[in-house]
């Protein structure tokens, strides 16, 4: 029969989870097992193969550089690109609006040359501590940026919002908290690195994982649907009505599992400050849209194209396609140059137009996006059908139900929440029962695969403390 008791049992192979494994086996602590309800390793972690070449559906780039561990570690191994263009890709971007004009304006460098800078100064009293990003960002530009014809205000600082809540992880700025500008740390340098091939798949980046054998440590398929905490020892039971049972369990699910599932994943219930934590913190969903063609169709030096929908267009498009279930449509914001994957547009949408988006079949997807790409670009291209069609599902899977966590209007009120979140659970006798991991429990790098690997490392820590004594 095989072992179903032991020291340590963790909960998840993603970023957190493996990062603790690799610091329990390096320290000679085996008596561990990994439980993983998907197929895989990583998480919210997910590199593809896409035509001849490599797509990443989940984290993409590396968040700056000094005290990053994912660079520190990707850098030495030389996987890192020299390429320092990323954020570029968006702002340099062509900007056309849904008449399919294309924005020649000389004020679109200073439209966006102002909205990074509102985007990254912090709160300057009270009044914009408490406010929500959205607000302090309409309250910065309103006396700033002019409406024109030729550029108009609504339309820019729309997309504004979609970018942003693609990078905060929101559904909406209104949600995220303008205090989430201070309370996320920034590791100095440049804030999106590209890799070099194969991104965060690279062979060379999984040789510590291959020669530890974390792999063998795994078990998947294991969907856990409950977890005993009371007693002296912890159980664990999965869907598939396996049972395991552990002196401490570390928890690395993600934040929106959490959120989903708290009142009925735990027995006894979390306390108060816990649930609370998981109430208080945000998460939102932001999908991937990847359209490969035959050849690059769009001009040489282009990186990209961003959409601007007037609010008349808007409306129209909706009432016209409302049989299609198109309205998700007008929330892809733009569709942008991919890395590593030649031929390749990578679109991005966020909130609950991306979770609708995900209730379609790829076939639905591939015949709107291209009905999309010809309104907007059909007057100056000719736009082949694409070869290949796929997108993420972050919303809907029942594993992650989010994409990465951020700092919502409560969070900041409260205060405290990831730090609450990561605080571990005591048995009867005083000792570690209960741990919690993941990127949603770093109080300065949530959202981030490196807050996610320190929040690992962290957690191994503290077993290896427990186990030593």
């Amino acid at each position: 029969m095989a072992q179903s008791y032991y020291s340590v049992i963790i909960i998840g192979a993603g970023a957190a989870g493996i990062a603790a494994a690799t610091k329990l086996l390096k320290n000679n602590f085996n008596n561990f097992i990994i439980l993983e309800a998907e197929n895989r390793i990583g998480g919210r972690i997910q590199t593809l193969p896409f035509g001849d070449g490599h797509i990443e559906l989940g984290a993409q780039w590396i968040h700056g550089e000094e005290g990053n561990v994912v660079f520190q570690m990707a850098s030495a191994q030389n996987l890192v690109s020299d390429k320092r263009e990323t954020i570029q890709q968006f702002t340099n971007s062509t900007f056309v609006t849904s008449s399919g004009r294309e924005i020649k304006s000389n004020h679109l460098r200073e439209y966006i040359n102002v909205a990074y800078s509102v985007l990254d100064d912090s709160p300057k009293d009270d009044l914009e501590r408490f406010m929500s990003l959205g607000e302090l960002f309409q309250k910065r530009v309103e006396n700033v940026l002019v409406d024109t014809e030729e550029l108009p205000l609504k339309q820019f600082i729309n997309w504004c919002q979609h970018y942003q809540n693609s990078y905060n992880g929101s559904d909406s700025w209104f949600e995220a908290s303008a205090i989430n500008i201070d309370t996320y740390k920034s590791c100095p340098g440049y804030p999106a690195i590209s890799w070099k091939s194969k991104g965060y798949s690279t062979e060379k980046f999984n040789d510590e994982v291959e020669h530890l054998h974390i792999k063998d440590k795994v078990i998947f398929g294991k969907e856990v649907v409950k977890i005993y905490w009371s007693g002296d020892q912890a159980e664990i039971l999965c869907a598939d009505n396996s049972r395991f049972q552990a002196q401490c369990i570390l928890n690395t699910m993600s934040l929106g599992v959490l959120k989903n599932l708290c009142n009925e994943l735990f027995e006894p219930d979390l306390p108060e400050y816990k649930l609370k934590a998981i109430q208080n913190l945000g998460i939102g969903t932001v999908d991937k849209l990847f359209l490969k063609f035959p050849y690059s169709w769009w001009s040489k030096n282009n990186t990209g194209f961003s959409f601007l929908w007037s609010n008349d267009d808007r409306e129209k498009f909706i009432k016209e396609n409302k049989r299609r279930g198109w309205d998700y449509l007008c929330d892809v914001f733009g569709f942008y140059i991919c890395d590593n994957c030649p031929n390749t547009l990578l679109g991005w949408i966020v909130g609950p137009a991306a979770r609708n988006m995900e209730r379609k079949s790829l076939d639905e997807i591939k015949i709107g996006l291209m009905y999309l790409l010809n309104k907007f670009l059909g007057n100056k291209y000719t736009i082949p059908f694409p070869d290949l069609v796929t997108r993420s599902q972050w919303g809907s899977n029942s594993h992650f139900y989010g994409s990465y966590s951020f700092h919502s209007m409560n969070t900041d009120k409260e205060g405290k929440a990831n730090s609450q979140l990561a605080k571990p659970l005591i048995n009867s006798n005083g000792k570690n029962i209960l741990l919690f991991g993941g990127e949603a429990t770093h109080s300065s790098y949530f959202s981030t695969v490196h807050g996610a690997i320190e929040s690992g490392w962290r957690e191994a820590d503290r077993i290896l403390e427990q186990f030593s004594e």
